[in-house]
């Protein structure tokens, strides 16, 4: 099946399931080429996990008093539905130990959002899988480090976390949920066979595989030599040219070659609800308890390196990004303020 072809099929199905969601999936296009950022909305809802992996950032985060609730969560979903977005991602942590779990999902109004969420799969049994999607739920991201078992479970630290996967997979598609595959990718990992073994067994089994690049986050703080260059870059195009279910962050999505999305095509929320202008990059543009999302969303698009277009993913590939603002964060309590990472030039007049 072609590029197009998966996309169709993606998209017919969310008009079938949810004709309201596809009503705004479909004006996606229109508003980037106007400008109207419509970014896919990632909530780290809580930082709990039964796993402890390498490249996790979650320890790092300040913790303050208040924090996200099922109410907070309908205030930001509100807002988003009245600015014309269409997507959220429950993210943590690990959700499917969120003893709430069925108050966020409701908060976030399933009848008018697309609704993602990433987990490990360690405990999605067939059960938690049609429940998930009786609720709302469309999609699933289960974590995959690596297609070869003893080097994902030493990634997550955990003997059977590759074998949970596994099985993850196949109960949530069983379920009627989209499955997505979400791999981390570093220098030293990319260009080898498994990578294209994983993009097979996805094609084969109507999965898609999401490549997260490495970044020099969490215990790889400063550890600039796992980020990909321009070689490894150019293995994934050709990878997602023989596997089109292959994709990564820079990769053309909605018929847009929108490059690195940060604000216009993805927004962060972390646990205390500081507003990142992605998931890698911790840098607060705002918090939802002290501003709307509007304001925020008009902060990070004045930011001139979230504004211009880049074929670069900004936060894992973009040296002089990285060199010059990423860099900032090291050894800090995250997310550092805007003001600790941009100065009056940053910013268009």
């Amino acid at each position: 099946m072609q590029e197009k072809e998966i996309e169709n099929a993606k998209r017919e199905k969310l008009r079938r399931e949810k004709p309201a969601v596809y009503d705004k999936v479909i004006k996606i296009a229109e508003r980037h080429q106007q400008g109207i950022a419509t970014p896919i909305i990632d909530i780290a809802y809580n930082y709990a996990c039964n796993l402890k992996c390498l490249h996790c950032t979650a320890a790092r985060f300040t913790k303050k008093d208040r924090k996200l609730t099922p109410p907070d969560l309908k205030k930001l979903s509100d807002e988003a539905h009245s600015l014309g977005f269409c997507q959220f991602c429950v993210s943590g942590g690990e959700p499917l130990i969120f003893k709430d779990l069925e108050e966020v999902i409701a908060a976030l109004q399933p009848d008018k959002f697309h609704l993602t969420m990433s987990t490990n799969g360690h405990f999605l049994n067939k059960e938690k899988a049609r429940h998930l999607k009786a609720i709302g739920m469309d999609k699933l991201k289960i974590s995959l480090d690596d297609f070869d078992e003893k080097l994902h479970n030493e990634n997550r630290n955990n003997s059977g976390a590759y074998q949970k996967a596994m099985d993850a997979f196949f109960n949530a598609k069983e379920a009627g949920l989209s499955v997505v595959i979400q791999t981390v990718v570093t220098h030293q990992n990319c260009q080898t066979d498994r990578l294209i073994q994983m993009a097979k067994f996805a094609q084969d089994n109507g999965f898609t595989v999401d490549v997260l690049i490495a970044r020099a986050t969490g215990e790889w703080e400063g550890k600039h030599e796992v980020l990909i260059d321009e070689s490894d870059a150019e293995f994934l195009r050709k990878a997602h040219d023989q596997y089109p279910v292959l994709h990564r962050d820079t990769f053309p999505s909605y018929g847009i070659n929108k490059g690195c999305g940060c604000v216009d095509s993805t927004l962060h929320v972390t646990q205390y609800g500081d507003v990142t202008p992605c998931v890698y990059i911790p840098i607060s543009i705002g918090n939802i308890f002290e501003e709307s999302l509007g304001a925020i969303i008009k902060r990070g698009q004045s930011i001139k390196c979230f504004q211009k277009y880049s074929s670069l993913c900004l936060s894992g590939e973009d040296r002089d990004f990285i060199n010059k603002y990423m860099s900032k964060s090291y050894g800090k309590p995250l997310p550092i303020h805007w003001t600790d990472a941009f100065n009056e030039d940053d910013f268009i007049k």
